[in-house]
Parts: C-alpha cells; sequence; structure tokens
C-alpha cells in the first residue's frame, strides 16, 4: 500500500455542504443574524436535495418541506427572509428547480448583511449548480 492512499475497505470522509452557513450560523449573536443565517442553511439543504445524485424523492421533500415551513413559523425573521425561505419550501414540495433558482437569488438579496461572504458564496454555488 502507497503511503496516504487508503486501503480498499476504508470508507471515504463524508463531505459537509454549507459549512460557511453552517459556521456563521453558529458564530452570529441570537436574533436575527442567527435566525436568517439559519433560514438560509436549511433553505439551502432543501434546495441542494432536488440536486443529483441525491434527488430526494417527491413525496419526501413534500414531506420536509412541511416540516421547514413549520419551523420557520417559529422563528422571528425579517419578512424578505421569510418571504425567501418559503419560496424555497414551496420550490422543494413542487419539485421546481426554476422556482428553486429564484428563492435562492431572493435568499441572497434578503441576508445582504446578515450573511458572510464566504455563506453568500455557498449560496451563489449552488445557485450555479441550479442552472
Amino acid at each position: 500500500m502507497v503511503i496516504g492512499q487508503l486501503p480498499p475497505f476504508a470508507l471515504a470522509t463524508p463531505g459537509f455542504r454549507f459549512r460557511s452557513l453552517a459556521s456563521h450560523a453558529a458564530r452570529a449573536s441570537l436574533g436575527g443574524d442567527r435566525e436568517v443565517a439559519l433560514a438560509c442553511f436549511i433553505s439551502a439543504r432543501l434546495i441542494a436535495g432536488m440536486i443529483p445524485p441525491v434527488s430526494i424523492a417527491p413525496a419526501d421533500a413534500v414531506t420536509r418541506a412541511a416540516g421547514a415551513r413549520q419551523w420557520l413559523a417559529s422563528l422571528s425573521v425579517p419578512a424578505p427572509t421569510r418571504t425567501a425561505a418559503t419560496a424555497a419550501f414551496d420550490a422543494v414540495a413542487a419539485s421546481d428547480s426554476r422556482a428553486a433558482t429564484a428563492a435562492i437569488r431572493m435568499l441572497i438579496e434578503a441576508g445582504g448583511t446578515r450573511l458572510d461572504a464566504a455563506s453568500v458564496g455557498e449560496l451563489n454555488e449552488l445557485l450555479s449548480e441550479l442552472r
């Protein structure tokens, strides 16, 4: 076996998508900034489930979107962020990638000054994957 090469029975290191959004949410102060980051994170995770190779089943997408909608109702987020996240959940439930693209754009715009550059970069990356 070559040094640095994994043995054939080893598992690959799992990747964690949206690391910057999660990290930003963890560092943000309680209240608005944290809740905006969390709403963006959950929306991005749901939309990423629409993209192959993940591609969650439509019935599961509807269930997850409904749960996310209920979760969002418990948060105190600004109206533009709530509207954008709700649009993302609706897009996931409908399996509509065009609406998901518009929702990500709305999230980037709504998150504006409350998100750091790395978090916005992850949302832009997701946006380019949807195209």
